[in-house]
């Protein structure tokens, strides 16, 4: 055993070892892991390789390390992520925003004017990232954002504050399903559960298992939220009212179905090639 270990001799270790243990980007891992704990950067470990760590700093890494082999998200272990351009803070009650999620956003802030006084819906806000991001855009519109969790909305709120934009977000405990919102709105966006049931119990990653169960599945077959959007959205949007989602994949057909009647509906590709996002207004 070494007496003293320095910054290096963890990541190499640290690599070697997510490596063998099948973790995806082993080396970027333990970097994270070591700048957490060090509250360092990662430029400040390239720069400090030879630092002595403590017993301590020590511990605290062989914490995380085990945490992370288990499949625990990283971004749950360091209790934060990047998305979009801002950083916001993660727990077990928030899903992990995708990147999928900030195409949604882009394709949002690219299909309208920013400067415009919008009324904008964020259905299921979770961790709040859809609505800050919107809210850093859009600065002379106010947006609400609704979720079925409290906890949700506690941790929304705070990184609303963090990134100075809470003044231009009301946080709402709404159960979307079974209930309704009393305002019209110039543009909704949703990134709703649509992993059927029998798919999440038996086909998922590991690493989704820590992920709140509400944020990724209806226990149905995944497409009771669009359902209910098909039939509620009519009377949410204001003239001109546009609509915003992400769906599962293969789930466009069935949602087109849904739609096609009252709605105009576009389905959109994300980075992959995957039909992954749709937008749309009520037909005149």
């Amino acid at each position: 055993m070494k007496e003293i270990w320095k910054v290096i001799d963890v990541i190499e270790w640290g690599k070697d070892y997510f490596d063998s243990k099948g973790i995806d980007s082993p080396r970027l891992n333990i970097e994270l892991i070591i700048s957490k704990v060090l509250n360092k950067s990662r430029i400040q470990l390239y720069t400090g390789y030879d630092l002595p760590l403590n017993k301590d700093e020590l511990a605290s890494i062989k914490e995380y390390i085990i945490r992370r082999v288990k499949r625990e998200p990283l971004q749950y272990i360091l209790g934060q992520t990047s998305f979009f351009d801002f950083n916001i803070n993660l727990n077990h009650h928030v899903l992990i925003p995708r990147p999928e999620t900030e195409e949604l956003v882009d394709l949002i802030i690219t299909d309208n004017d920013t400067s415009d006084n919008l009324e904008i819906l964020d259905i299921g806000t979770g961790s709040g990232c859809i609505s800050i991001a919107l809210a850093r855009k859009f600065h002379n519109s106010k947006i609400t954002a609704i979720d079925i969790s409290e906890d949700a909305l506690k941790l929304a709120k705070e990184n609303s504050s963090i990134n100075n934009v809470g003044s231009r977000i009301e946080f709402i405990n709404i159960d979307i399903i079974n209930q309704i919102v009393d305002k019209k709105f110039d543009l909704i966006v949703s990134n709703p559960p649509y992993i059927p049931g029998n798919v999440y119990s038996n086909e998922l990653a590991p690493e989704l298992s820590y992920e709140p169960k509400i944020a990724l599945t209806d226990n149905n077959d995944g497409i009771s939220f669009y359902r209910r959007y098909s039939q509620i959205f009519y009377n949410l949007l204001l003239p001109d009212g546009k609509f915003y989602f992400e769906f599962g994949f293969g789930q466009e057909n069935i949602i087109r179905n849904l739609f096609e009647n009252k709605y105009n509906i576009e389905f959109l590709k994300d980075f992959q090639g995957i039909l992954r996002m749709a937008k749309g207004n009520v037909k005149n």
